[in-house]
């Protein structure tokens, strides 16, 4: 994962064979290729970054800014470490259309829908909204804990993943409070609350 991480997809299975300190025999004893090792690493990837528990994370209902800022610190600072450079590879286009390529996509996508879609529920419930959370409102979340933004803010405007992390919390606990207040006063939370923003 260091090495993906360092050098996106073009890491060669002699960079991770040293890295590893094993020879790449013993590689390919385990992956028919690098394209099968590379999967295997994605997959590893997106396991690590959704990785539970998070150390000091309290349960929402308990402390919910407190949860919902150290949350996003660790996913940015998750998404930095752990996915790194990745990130360009695992969101480029797929030219090639290889099967290889064709699955990092499938398990990246369904990776990231059924994470964000969990905690834009929990976040929702938490703060006092019913039934189906507000598509903006799973669209925010979407974009705030993205690696995109992790890497723009990081390369762009020279921000730590800390920093990031508290920034994007700020915005997410403001637009779910605003949503659910929409809720409580009878508004129409159907159509994206986003324009009103």
């Amino acid at each position: 994962m260091a090495v993906v991480a360092r050098r996106g997809f073009e890491a060669t299975v002699d960079e991770i064979a040293r890295e590893s300190g094993v020879s790449p025999r013993t590689i390919f004893r385990h992956y028919e290729s690098q394209g099968r090792l590379i999967l295997a690493t994605v997959e590893d990837m997106f396991e690590a970054v959704g990785q539970r528990p998070i150390a000091g994370l309290p349960a929402p209902n308990e402390d919910f800014d407190r949860w919902l800022e150290i949350l996003a610190v660790t996913v940015h600072s998750r998404n930095a470490e752990i996915i790194g450079n990745a990130f360009w590879d695992l969101h480029a286009p797929n030219h090639h259309g290889s099967e290889i390529l064709t699955k990092v996509a499938s398990l990246r996508r369904d990776a990231r829908v059924k994470g964000v879609r969990y905690l834009t529920v929990l976040a929702w419930q938490t703060a006092g909204g019913e039934g189906t959370p507000p598509a903006a409102l799973e669209s925010a979340f979407a974009l705030n804990l993205s690696t995109f933004a992790t890497q723009a803010l990081m390369i762009d405007f020279d921000h730590t993943p800390a920093q990031i992390g508290v920034l994007t919390a700020n915005i997410l606990k403001a637009f779910l409070r605003r949503a659910v207040a929409a809720q409580t006063s009878g508004a129409d939370t159907s159509c994206d609350a986003a324009e009103d923003f």
